[in-house]
């Protein structure tokens, strides 16, 4: 008995999505497919749309993600609406068989936003407003197996993203994840420059406090000679937050005697 041969060219998709912009498979959408999505997600061609759609997104994934949840809070008749978007299309090949294109309804899209959702290009062909059309873009986003692989905005960027491995949950990419730290280290070094430079100016103005030998310099001339790592701008800007406490205007250090410091 002869065994079932497989087709030398796989068969195209029965189902199809049919949005006006181009046709996805339905059920055989991949992980690559969200990259439009993403890109429409970080656009700067298309600011509204972009508004609309982050907006959807971050209540979806606020949500849990948990689509139930998401929409309990939907009036009764914009639910109704995004139930019945999808009208189904049959269209024959030239083959044996049919396909079956799913497009989106306008009429339930106005019925969801109570009037007209198109508006005038410039060249005069009509496009969907920006609301309606985040919803368009993001059904279809719901449909791929791979939606809840999307992640962001990216806390160095802003940007969203696909992840490519479970962990990633905070940077869009290694690049991002390797400046943020290296912002975080520097700030974190900056902050411990900066206390210690607090200590030494204080241990210094204590010193200068307590001098009382006779000299030619103020205690401006004498930081600037014997503690160059403090600066007496910085001291007059930190004992003017009370950071620092106040050097004596007439305290005459003597000179060649101070105590070494670090």
């Amino acid at each position: 008995m002869s065994r079932f041969k497989q087709p030398a060219m796989p068969y195209n998709p029965t189902v199809a999505f049919d949005l006006g912009e181009g046709r996805f498979a339905l059920g055989e959408q991949r992980k690559e497919d969200l990259d439009p999505f993403c890109e429409l997600l970080n656009s700067t061609e298309q600011p509204e749309l972009k508004e609309h759609l982050r907006q959807l997104v971050k209540a979806w994934q606020e949500s849990g993600p948990n689509l139930i949840e998401m929409m309990s809070g939907m009036p009764s008749e914009a639910y109704e609406s995004l139930e019945s978007l999808f009208t189904p299309l049959w269209s024959p090949t030239g083959g044996g068989r049919a396909r079956l294109f799913l497009t989106t309804d306008d009429a339930q899209l106005e019925k969801m936003f109570g009037g007209r959702i198109f508006r005038e290009k410039p060249d005069g062909t009509p496009r969907l407003i920006p609301e309606a059309e985040a919803w368009r873009h993001f059904v279809v986003f719901t449909l791929n197996p791979h939606c809840e692989e999307l992640a962001g905005p990216c806390a160095r960027c802003g940007n969203y993203y696909v992840k490519k491995r479970t962990t990633q949950k905070v940077y869009c990419s290694r690049r991002c994840g390797n400046a943020a730290t290296a912002v975080v280290r520097t700030r974190a070094r900056l902050k411990a420059d900066h206390k210690d430079k607090l200590n030494n100016a204080k241990s210094a103005i204590r010193e200068w406090n307590a001098l009382k030998a006779p000299s030619a310099l103020d205690w401006k001339e004498w930081f600037s000679k014997h503690v160059p790592d403090v600066s007496p701008k910085f001291v007059t800007r930190w004992v003017n937050k009370n950071k620092l406490p106040r050097p004596k205007e007439h305290a005459t250090p003597r000179i060649g005697k101070l105590t070494e410091r670090k």
